[in-house]
């Protein structure tokens, strides 16, 4: 399904997929940004209308299949657009205030074991808990940047975005 946010004209895809395991709808947002540019959000449907849909624990305990689901979707962009990039904001956990959150650091782990450097550059900002895949080919055409990305993020949220690239 696709949307429109009428406050900033972005793309917003809404993919679902339900766990096996839990028996529970999750709901991935792929917002669509500038450069062939895309960012992830993703809930479980039970708490689609609150704030802190993001930070929600379900306590189901299978997170790696959530996020391989989420994996699945940036596959099948890429299958269709092999310039995209990618990126997301670990959201903390409810009580969490500090960086870097498990989440993050579980999302690291997941994205370096699974996407080499060949194909994309991964970044990230510790301290926002911010990840990116950045396609290789746009990086070294020079066709996307890193400050245009860090630009992106910061249309979006408030502080100050440096991201590094490992």
């Amino acid at each position: 399904m696709r949307s429109t946010d009428a406050s900033t004209l972005r793309i917003i895809d809404l993919w679902s997929f339900k766990s096996s395991k839990s028996n529970k709808r999750y709901i991935v947002e792929i917002e669509h940004f500038s450069n062939n540019f895309l960012g992830l959000k993703f809930y479980w449907k039970g708490v689609a209308d609150s704030k802190e849909r993001y930070s929600y624990l379900t306590y189901d305990y299978e997170p790696r299949t959530i996020v391989m689901s989420c994996i699945m979707i940036m596959l099948d962009y890429f299958k269709n657009d092999n310039c995209i990039s990618f990126g997301f904001v670990a959201a903390p956990n409810l009580n969490d205030t500090d960086g870097p959150n498990k989440r993050f650091r579980f999302y690291r782990r997941m994205m370096l074991s699974i996407f080499g450097s060949r194909t994309f550059a991964q970044g990230y900002d510790i301290e926002n808990s911010i990840y990116v895949l950045i396609n290789r080919k746009m990086l070294d055409s020079r066709l996307i940047s890193l400050s245009e990305i860090e630009k992106e993020i910061n249309k979006l949220y408030e502080g100050e975005f440096s991201i590094v690239i490992e």
